[in-house]
């Protein structure tokens, strides 16, 4: 009531101040109710919630967590886009992919695959691993192409949640249970840590995004003390590659880039020159059951036994039929080059090699995104780095579970992506005056001790400079005049009310 009558009396303000103030009382709507918006939404972090917490967390506990939960929680994404709108993402995708040169060449990669199945001695076999590529493949697409076009900021902090919540279980673990129980048979525990060494970069570059770097330092540091107190050399090995490649990501990105780019595109393609090269100083110096011998004579074994394989492959899935069946020395490598040189041959590497180089040289388009964008290079870099690092050291012989780990984390980076709509804010600055009301209360009367008015400025009429000329040049007549805030005499009202 106090502020009706002030409104109603006040003689500065306009006189349908009162309506306007009545009518956004009286006129305030709430926005409609949509239900099939909040169960997408809740269905959306539901999947969310599956995919980057509840995932990363059982796969300590579960050797077929990854692959059980993966499925389910991109149905659920799948499931809320449906609701939320038709999906229309899927074919935009698939032709950005069919114009890309990654995509290409991705695409080709699946297709020699598929053939090399044919001649492969186990076709079973053969086939079932094809399909695990597939299923990864169409689970990565499928989980990118229906995100939205924004996605929530609250979705994207579960990722951090989750690497969060895994690390303190490895610690835990490691603080309850003896280190040979964990690291048993199953080696359950190790396929855990693992995957939290490549599932950490996409939470560490989210909180970048977001300028929580503090944040981002302690998951990496809960993360490197879980890895580190287990004593686990191959995890250890794909997390200090990553942290290196986000250090220098981080000082110089263009260069970071680079390195990723040709050091893993090139260790695909020169590994058998290598091999060749060390043959003769291996057989001098190294003893007859050394490993580095024996897979400097696994590497000439594939090169010089049959060229035609060497060309096109023994077909997919043959390198473990091959050391099982001798044909291959015990100290053959386990890694991802050995891997595709043998069972899909130079075509194969080749193909690969070019995948793996223009993706990652299509990160720096990133830098053009969204603000924002740009901080996401040096997570992808890492977590480029770590997975490459892994599968050199042997863990893709796990490979639905290892496939699977990747579709994740791309659908992870892909969802951080697009939670990077911010836009670039101008920055505020003062007004060049302030003009104050003239005559009613509105103006603040500054007294002496003596009740003298105090002006510390002269009149505007004399020098241009006060008040009113600070007002004339917001309608162009003189320039401002640079100051923000402006004293001038304001008149005052005696007790009777009188002027």
């Amino acid at each position: 009531m106090i502020l009706i009558v002030f409104l109603s009396n006040n003689s500065v303000w306009p006189q349908n101040a009162l309506e306007m103030f009545l009518g956004m009382v009286t006129h305030t709507r709430t926005p409609p109710l949509d239900p099939a918006a909040d169960a997408a939404a809740l269905l959306r972090r539901l999947g969310f919630a599956i995919l980057m917490v509840v995932l990363p967390f059982a796969s300590f506990l579960s050797r077929r967590s990854t692959v059980v939960l993966a499925p389910v929680g991109v149905s659920l994404l799948i499931v809320s886009s449906i609701i939320e709108a038709p999906p229309r993402g899927l074919g935009r995708a698939a032709r950005s992919w069919a114009t890309y040169p990654a995509g290409v060449a991705g695409l080709l990669l699946i297709v020699w695959s598929g053939l090399s199945a044919l001649w492969a001695p186990d076709q079973g076999e053969a086939f079932d691993k094809l399909f695990n590529i597939l299923q990864a493949t169409l689970l990565a697409l499928l989980g990118v192409s229906l995100l939205p076009e924004r996605v929530r900021a609250s979705n994207l902090y579960l990722i951090s949640i989750g690497i969060a919540a895994s690390a303190l279980l490895a610690l835990a673990l490691l603080s309850l249970r003896p280190r040979a129980a964990l690291l048993g048979e199953t080696a359950v525990f190790e396929r855990g840590l693992t995957g939290l060494a490549v599932a950490l970069w996409p939470a560490v570059a989210w909180l970048e995004s977001r300028s929580r770097r503090g944040v981002a330092a302690a998951l990496g540091i809960a993360t490197a003390a879980a890895i580190i107190a287990a004593r686990l050399w191959v995890p250890l090995a794909g997390f200090a590659a990553g942290a290196a490649i986000y250090a220098l990501a981080l000082w110089r990105p263009l260069p970071g880039n680079r390195a990723v780019a040709w050091g893993t595109a090139g260790i695909l393609l020169v590994m058998p020159l290598i091999a060749i090269l060390l043959s003769p100083a291996a057989t001098l110096l190294l003893a007859e059951g050394h490993a580095l011998r024996g897979a400097v004579v696994a590497w000439q074994t594939l090169i010089l036994g049959d060229p035609g394989s060497f060309i096109v492959g023994h077909g997919l899935d043959t390198l473990l039929p091959a050391r099982l069946d001798g044909i291959l020395p015990a100290g053959a490598p386990q890694g991802l080059p050995f891997e595709l040189w043998f069972e899909l041959g130079a075509i194969g590497a080749i193909l690969a090699a070019v995948t793996l180089y223009f993706v990652v040289r299509g990160f720096e388009g990133l830098t053009r995104g969204p603000a924002g964008s740009g901080r996401l290079v040096p997570g992808l870099l890492a977590a480029v780095a770590s997975a490459f690092t892994l599968s050199c050291l042997g863990v893709g012989a796990a490979f639905p579970w290892w496939v699977t780990t990747l579709a994740v984390t791309v659908i992870a980076f892909s969802a951080i992506a697009r939670g990077q709509f911010r836009t670039s804010r101008p920055k505020a600055r003062w007004p060049a005056a302030v003009t104050l009301p003239i005559g009613g209360r509105q103006g603040r009367a500054e007294t002496d001790a003596g009740g003298e008015d105090r002006t510390d400025a002269p009149a505007a009429s004399d020098t241009g400079t006060g008040p009113d000329a600070a007002h004339t040049s917001v309608d162009g007549d003189h320039p401002p005049t640079g100051k923000s805030f402006v004293r001038r005499k304001v008149p005052t009202r005696d007790d009777n009310g009188t002027p």
